[in-house]
């Protein structure tokens, strides 16, 4: 009787295994950490289909993996001038809006509007074709960069309120014991000391390369990271660095967990956006290694809806792109749930869509420039 049971058992457990074999399969590349797994929960009891959600660290990274195609991704989810380099070489498909209807009921945020009309004039400019890059990409996250500042240090505050940008490059504007750090991206410094200079951020040249690097090297970097940065000046060891706004809202919504409130969170370390800065979009595209063009798009349709939108933002402290989503995250500023009225109040502080600010994306440069970039960020590291 147990041989045939335990027979019986293997049986029902191999025929349980093959059934969710068999499940049709979705792939998505993703950033760590970047969506909320509820979300894809959901999504897979809605439609019967298995998700498989990998992470990779880097645009670049996006871009190796579906230029390779070792592994047919469905979905990735690329920053702006990587979409506009993956459009350029022909590895994205088209969207097919019939299978979105979604997208008829949302609107997109206005910052979020302006990235893709300056993906378009980028483009325009560089190779004389007009692309509407809302044809290929649907928002995933947004956002701005900023100054995250320890304000423990008397004064700094002050400081990047009278002098913006100049008090972050020029240590002769802060106390001289002001540590610095620089997010550990070449492009990134190359655009937060451009702003600085008052330069474009997407022009490479000799003369520009010259002066962004006398920039870098007076502003005395200690410390280049990305995630380090943050928990550093949370803990008081970095007084100032050049991060996402996001960076700045996982901190304080992990201080708000342990009963701090924002005005508690605030007065040890905050962040400082200047009126001009640095944005990025993340974005959901179906690369041309996608096996599921079908599925894909349902996905990105279920991600266009507002309510599963505010889901996924309740454990990413970054922006939404939806005007329907953001109402419904700051519509809790009244709730009696201490953590989601605090999560209202800060999309309302940091991501306030009524904000006048010169947000601008970077653009896809040329190998070369992104070569002289990176060139130049070593010699001033080495």
């Amino acid at each position: 009787m147990k041989k045939i049971y335990a027979l019986s058992l293997f049986i029902v457990v191999a025929l349980f295994l093959a059934s969710c074999n068999s499940k049709p399969t979705l792939r998505i590349l993703n950033w760590g950490e970047y969506i909320n797994d509820d979300v894809v929960a959901n999504f897979e009891d809605a439609t019967g289909y298995k998700v498989i959600v990998d992470v990779t660290d880097s645009n670049e990274s996006f871009y190796s993996k579906i230029k390779s195609a070792t592994t047919a991704y469905d979905i990735v989810v690329p920053s702006d001038y990587m979409v506009e380099k993956m459009y350029d070489e022909d590895l994205l498909y088209q969207l097919d809006y019939s299978l979105l209807p979604n997208r008829d009921n949302v609107t997109y945020m206005s910052g979020v509007s302006d990235i893709y009309t300056s993906m378009a004039a980028t483009t325009l400019s560089r190779t004389g074709e007009t692309v509407d890059y809302t044809d290929y990409a649907v928002p995933y996250f947004w956002g701005s960069f900023g100054i995250m500042y320890n304000n423990r240090v008397a004064g700094l505050e002050t400081a990047l309120e009278t002098y913006g940008w100049a008090a972050y490059f020029d240590p002769t504007l802060t106390a001289s014991s002001v540590s610095r750090g620089m997010y550990d991206v070449p492009q990134f410094a190359y655009a937060a000391a451009s702003f600085y200079l008052e330069k474009d951020i997407n022009v490479v040249t000799n003369t520009t390369l010259a002066s962004v690097q006398n920039a870098i090297e007076t502003a005395n970097f200690v410390q280049w990271g990305d995630d380090t940065l943050k928990r550093n000046i949370e803990s008081a060891n970095l007084d100032l660095a050049f991060t996402y706004t996001g960076d700045y809202l996982d901190r304080l919504y992990l201080q708000l967990d342990e009963g701090k409130t924002i005005e508690e969170v605030q007065s040890d370390f905050n962040i400082y956006i200047p009126d001009n800065t640095l944005v990025f979009i993340d974005n959901l595209v179906i690369p041309n290694t996608s096996k599921q063009v079908s599925m894909a798009h349902e996905f990105i349709n279920y991600m266009l809806d507002p309510e599963v939108v505010a889901l996924n933002s309740e454990v990413v402290g970054y922006a939404t792109g939806l005007v329907e989503a953001y109402d419904i995250i700051v519509g809790y500023a009244d709730s009696e749930d201490t953590w989601y009225k605090n999560w209202a109040t800060a999309y309302q502080i940091y991501y306030n869509k009524d904000a006048v600010t010169n947000l601008v994306p970077l653009t896809a440069l040329s190998a070369e420039q992104i070569d002289k970039i990176s060139t130049m960020i070593d010699n001033v590291r080495s």
